[in-house]
């Protein structure tokens, strides 16, 4: 099938979903940062034990789901999203509750899969934006050492102009780019030729920092110093990264927005980090703090559903949370309707929007 390019003019002032060109005004009710299908395995960490291996191999059940929750990363069927019809059914329960849009930032080191995400789009009815790139070191393969800048950009160009693997389903969003820390220089030339796609193309980038604060300031300075505009630019994982009021106020002095996108998640557990992440309503005080100084246009929100103990199916708090428990705590908090929708509506539109 020919593929016919798209110039930068004709995309700007508009978003890129699965199915098409939208207005911004279209997106309505949208959820950040999610992942609908997905492979995670590069996030698999082995247990050393026998018998701990053992328990990662049982299938999920309610007597060992709370121990795959706490072990979400050593279960290696909890990392792979790759059941198309169960992705339908727990996106429709965003639907129902009202959600229109969802950012499905699964990239090609997570097997994206943009044929599937538009027969999930027609099935349910949402728009949904999908993201490019590559994820962090450890998902990239062997052969990926010997790429440079110039031939990345030209691969993230030529998605955004004619569309990916051939489908022509052109990517929304350039990310979630990942990164580590320190950074690898593997990581840097991703960013690198992310910034020049930017400046090239307008389309909008979203980046998964490593676990420091300072990470998040070398990726925006790196970004800068290559030419993208970072007020069009999203920093995910706010709540597992900057820690500190000060440290998200830096961040977003810089003109980017950040993603709260661990809203459902009352615990972190990982074997080989210690991160003091806050709960529901913490996360809801931070954001209260960033609205009254005047940020409340550069913050947005998602839950990150990226593996199966997310799942309602599995008895997790799936993408529906934001909308059932989330919101109605942001209002309850006292945080009035206008801001609420500027959270959910129009700063993911204006974020999303080629230039």
């Amino acid at each position: 099938m020919e593929m016919v390019p798209m110039e930068r003019k004709d995309m700007a002032g508009k978003i890129f979903t699965v199915l098409g060109l939208i207005k911004p005004e279209e997106l309505g009710k949208t959820i950040a940062h999610e992942h609908l299908v997905a492979d995670f395995r590069c996030a698999w960490m082995e247990l050393p034990y026998a018998t701990d291996r053992a328990k990662a191999l049982e299938p999920f059940s309610l007597k060992n789901s709370d121990w795959i929750r706490k072990h979400r990363f050593n279960v290696l069927d909890n990392l792979l999203l790759m059941d198309e019809d169960e992705a339908v059914e727990e996106a429709m329960l965003f639907k129902a509750r009202g959600g229109d849009s969802m950012f499905e930032l699964s990239n090609k080191s997570m097997a994206r899969d943009p044929l599937a995400l538009q027969r999930i789009s027609r099935r349910t009815g949402l728009h949904i934006v999908m993201g490019g790139g590559y994820y962090v070191v450890k998902s990239h393969a062997p052969s990926f050492k010997n790429r440079d800048v110039d031939s990345l950009t030209e691969e993230f160009i030529n998605e955004v102009r004619y569309g990916a693997d051939g489908t022509g389903i052109r990517p929304g969003i350039l990310g979630e780019l990942g990164c580590t820390w320190p950074l690898h220089p593997d990581e840097r030339k991703v960013l690198v030729a992310a910034a020049r796609t930017q400046k090239a193309t307008g389309i909008p980038i979203n980046v998964h920092p490593g676990w420091s604060a300072k990470s998040v300031m070398d990726i925006l300075e790196i970004l800068s110093d290559n030419g993208a505009d970072l007020t069009h630019v999203a920093m995910s994982h706010t709540d597992r990264t900057l820690l500190t009021h000060e440290e998200r106020v830096e961040t977003l002095k810089s003109g980017c927005y950040l993603v709260y996108d661990s809203i459902g998640r009352e615990g972190y557990f990982d074997q080989n980090t210690i991160i003091d992440i806050p709960n529901d309503n913490y996360r809801a005080n931070h954001i209260i703090k960033l609205i009254e100084e005047g940020y409340g246009d550069k913050i947005m929100l998602s839950a990150d559903v990226c593996t199966k103990d997310q799942r309602v199916k599995y008895g997790g708090h799936g993408y529906v949370h934001i909308l059932s428990y989330f919101e109605p705590l942001l209002l309850k908090k006292g945080i009035s309707r206008e801001i609420v929708d500027k959270l959910l509506i129009h700063n993911p539109a204006r974020s999303a929007t080629y230039f």
